[in-house]
């Protein structure tokens, strides 16, 4: 998991982004992460990972006081509505590398498609874990659409209204 902090750290490099790098005490949900931080839960982004089974799999990043519309993410990846779920635990660490809880947007140890709801972008920072339950980042909204363009994450609308 080490692995995919450090992932993240090259990605912001190669890109000459600088963000703040935060630790704290544990947490796996986005409101524990708000307890700790200070921050708002609107300005976290939780990464949720979906499967339909048969080894295909999708994250989907969305602001974290937000639902993930599981419709809409089966609808984008030509899936049943009835096929798809969230992963469990195992699955989580099998294609991300992370635990649940530490996922982070990108930089995962697979190369998963992976989509981003444009709400993400309200914000002027955005706040999540960065492979550990334990570690976060704090980088700009801008810096962070200029990762997701360069990785080619796949922008739309993915949340519950």
């Amino acid at each position: 998991m080490e692995q995919e902090v450090e992932r993240i750290k090259k990605i912001f490099s190669d890109l000459d982004i600088l963000p703040e790098y935060l630790e704290h005490e544990a947490v796996i949900t986005s409101n524990d992460a708000v307890k700790t931080s200070g921050f708002e839960l609107k300005q976290g982004v939780k990464a949720i990972l979906f499967t339909k089974g048969k080894g295909e799999f999708v994250v989907v990043n969305v602001p974290a006081n937000k639902k993930v519309d599981q419709k809409i993410v089966a609808v984008a990846n030509n899936w049943s509505k009835n096929s798809i779920r969230i992963a469990t635990a195992e699955e989580v660490l099998t294609q991300t590398g992370c635990e649940i809880g530490s996922v982070p947007p990108f930089g995962h140890k697979n190369n998963l498609k992976t989509f981003f709801d444009e709400g993400i972008f309200k914000n002027d920072f955005n706040v999540f874990n960065i492979g550990l339950r334990t570690h976060s980042v704090k980088v700009k909204s801008s810096d962070l659409k200029k990762v997701f363009e360069k990785l080619k994450l796949i922008k739309g609308k993915f949340v519950k209204e």
